[in-house]
């Protein structure tokens, strides 16, 4: 793959033809007092104008707890039924389509660099989209089981960690390990059997965080996808669990 060639396409990038495509998203995601910030991390992305104009954006109108988009107002019906919640809330930065499944497992299962900096420049965004403003005392990932990770070589969303960590100046704490070995979510059937599935997944990485300012932890946790958010709520619980009460652990994917 060229360094001038779309990732999601391989067409070339032309910079003139880009910049009002870049410019349109950047308006799109920003408050004016912080366009030229948002300016350049879209600009920046590594695609074509055809497919910057394509990127599925979530929109406005959405869960104010999951992410999911259309919910006008309030919570989706899922999010409703959950008790006892530790994740503050979720967000995400595009929606899970065809597109995303293609270039996401290129990514997590060939470990195509570019893709890394490319996918941590989303989570920038969103970032700055969702929580401009809000300090945070640290980022968390997602941990894969033992197994998992010397199958693969690689957890994909550490890597994304350290260079959204570079990119908004937030240390990257490894929090937690992965004590239960589970079959991919996409393989098991049903909201039920994911949340069973998670209980218990994650235990405590024993790392001290230090002292948070004003007695609370601003915890920010990392994963690609959120799907039923089973995975991110028992991380949330474990890092909940033994932060204390007072954490306040948000989380950011790229896809919803």
């Amino acid at each position: 793959m060229r360094a001038d060639s779309c990732v999601a396409c391989a067409g070339r990038i032309v910079l003139q033809a880009k910049e009002s495509a870049a410019r349109n998203l950047a308006r799109r995601l920003s408050s004016r007092s912080r366009y030229p910030v948002m300016y350049r991390l879209v600009a920046g992305l590594s695609l074509c104008a055809a497919c910057l104009e394509r990127l599925p954006v979530i929109g406005d109108e959405i869960c104010q707890q999951c992410g999911r988009e259309y919910i006008a107002d309030g919570l989706c019906q899922d999010c409703n039924k959950i008790t006892g919640e530790t994740l503050q809330s979720n967000r995400s930065l595009l929606r899970y389509n065809e597109w995303g499944k293609e270039l996401l497992g290129t990514y997590k299962y060939r470990g195509e660099e570019r893709l890394a900096a490319f996918y941590a420049k989303l989570l920038t965004i969103a970032v700055y989209h969702y929580h401009a403003g809000t300090s945070f005392d640290c980022i968390a990932t997602v941990p894969l089981h033992e197994q998992r990770l010397q199958e693969r070589g690689f957890n994909q969303v550490d890597l994304l960690a350290k260079r959204l960590g570079a990119n908004i100046g937030v240390p990257v704490r490894s929090l937690l390990l992965r004590t239960k070995r589970t079959a991919k979510l996409s393989q098991q059937a049903g909201r039920s059997a994911r949340e069973e599935s998670m209980d218990g997944a994650f235990s405590w990485a024993g790392e001290c965080l230090g002292q948070a300012e004003a007695g609370s932890y601003r915890i920010l946790l990392l994963d690609d996808i959120y799907t039923t958010g089973s995975t991110l709520r028992s991380c949330a619980k474990t890092i909940g669990e033994n932060v204390g009460p007072h954490s306040h652990i948000y989380s950011v994917t790229i896809y919803r």
